[in-house]
């Protein structure tokens, strides 16, 4: 059947088409061109223009498209209609009309979405991302879409191109609101935690005396025992008076390091022995460990070469990574695996820190090093955590990458230059 691709049916009487009837928006079906001496009017511009300015643009890109297509059908009632918008990093959405009694399958492919139809026209957004498109396409055997469909499809793309554009201008203006507010929030913890850290300096200060003593008077006790007669009871009163000892010197020592760690770095870069780094890491984080019932596997070697760097950073490296993995472990707790070799051929110590958590989606991959980036929706996250680590491995002349999949963990791979070597030349024999 041929159509007239010029002409809108009117509504009789009127001498101008109304835009409520969908029939009354089509070119005639009728075989010859109507005439008539009233001017025709284009109800079809007037729909695109009410589209145009009522469009949703906070609501998301899906409620976009769909809110679209509802309004853009009525103009190809039929034809199918359809759009594919396209995010970096995100499945494309892709949303549908098909006239009625049509059941031909719809793929999602934004190059073709109707291919069982006998004439698909493809209209390639400009959205300001490549790939997103408008489809218009109809199902009659041996009919193609006539020039005014043409047009009116054309037009209803830039309305959309325009829409979506607008969209993502608002969605990016959104997230930059978020983004200051948590940087705000950010900045206020910030402060709570540098007054905090002044009062457990203070604390920990007051606390090495009493330790002092406790380790000394302990020590001394410990030997009045050894010299005395040694029975049963003596014995397991010696026991526990090195228990107390040891007991004392560890919390002497946590509490030297954690000042320490808390005291801003003026150190200068040199060599680092990358086990103590490793093993202060996990003292620090015993607490996260036990919480999450996560289970240390070391892999470390004991005779490895020392790496290029500072101390204190490199221990927050493997704090912020030993954290994020006993957060990513399910209520079941999971496996941290922490291993290093030497790379001899780039003269490199590689330290691979490996958990059995969730994962990282796909989609998140490319954005988890951006600062105030977070999956975490507890609160406990701040997003800085692996800026941080990336910051420091840059300045320490390494690299950091990951490997993940959802349910499959995560392994984050730290590359470090090793310390130069001056070798050791013997004393010439006399």
């Amino acid at each position: 059947m041929s159509r007239n691709p010029d002409q809108y049916t009117p509504v009789p009487g009127s001498g101008a088409p109304r835009t409520s009837d969908a029939r009354e928006l089509l070119p005639s079906q009728s075989g010859s061109r109507r005439t008539s001496d009233t001017p025709m009017a284009d109800p079809w511009r007037d729909v695109l223009l009410r589209l145009s300015v009522s469009l949703p643009l906070d609501c998301g890109l899906p409620d976009l498209l769909r809110e679209f297509i509802d309004g853009i059908t009525p103009l190809f009632p039929i034809c199918a209609v359809g759009g594919c918008l396209v995010s970096p990093g995100e499945a494309p959405i892709v949303l549908h009309r098909l006239p009625p009694g049509t059941a031909a399958p719809v793929e999602r492919d934004p190059t073709r979405l109707f291919p069982r139809f006998s004439d698909e026209r493809v209209f390639e957004l400009d959205d300001g991302v490549a790939g997103s498109t408008f489809h218009v396409a109809c199902d009659k055997p041996h009919d193609l879409l006539s020039p005014l469909q043409l047009q009116i499809a054309e037009h209803a793309a830039l309305v959309l191109s325009s829409a979506v554009r607008r969209a993502r201008s608002f969605g990016r203006a959104e997230q930059s609101v978020r983004n200051l507010h948590r940087l705000q929030a950010q900045v206020i913890q910030n402060e709570k935690l540098a007054s905090l850290g002044q009062i457990v300096a203070g604390v920990v200060h007051e606390l090495n005396n009493p330790l002092t003593s406790i380790i000394a008077y302990s020590d001394y006790l410990r030997k009045r025992a050894a010299q005395r007669e040694q029975t049963k009871e003596n014995q397991d009163d010696f026991e526990r008076l090195r228990r107390i000892g040891e007991a004392a010197e560890r919390i002497l020592r946590f509490s030297r390091d954690l000042v320490a760690y808390a005291r801003p770095s003026t150190d200068v870069p040199g060599p680092v022995v990358i086990q103590d780094v490793i093993e202060k890491a996990i003292v620090f984080c015993e607490h996260e460990f036990a919480e999450h019932r996560v289970t240390l596997a070391r892999e470390v070697a004991i005779h490895l070469p020392p790496v290029r760097g500072i101390g204190g950073q490199l221990t927050q490296v493997f704090v912020n990574l030993f954290t994020n993995a006993a957060h990513a472990m399910t209520e079941k707790g999971g496996t941290l695996r922490v291993a290093a070799h030497v790379l001899p051929a780039a003269s490199a110590l590689i330290v691979d820190v490996a958990d059995s958590g969730d994962g990282i989606h796909p989609s998140d991959m490319p954005q988890i090093f951006e600062p105030f980036f977070t999956t975490k929706t507890d609160g406990r996250g701040t997003g800085l955590g692996l800026s941080i680590v990336r910051g420091i491995m840059d300045a320490h002349g390494g690299t950091v990458t990951v490997q993940s999949a959802p349910s499959q963990g995560t392994v984050f791979r730290l590359t470090l230059p090793l310390a130069a070597v001056v070798p050791t030349v013997p004393p010439p024999k006399p």
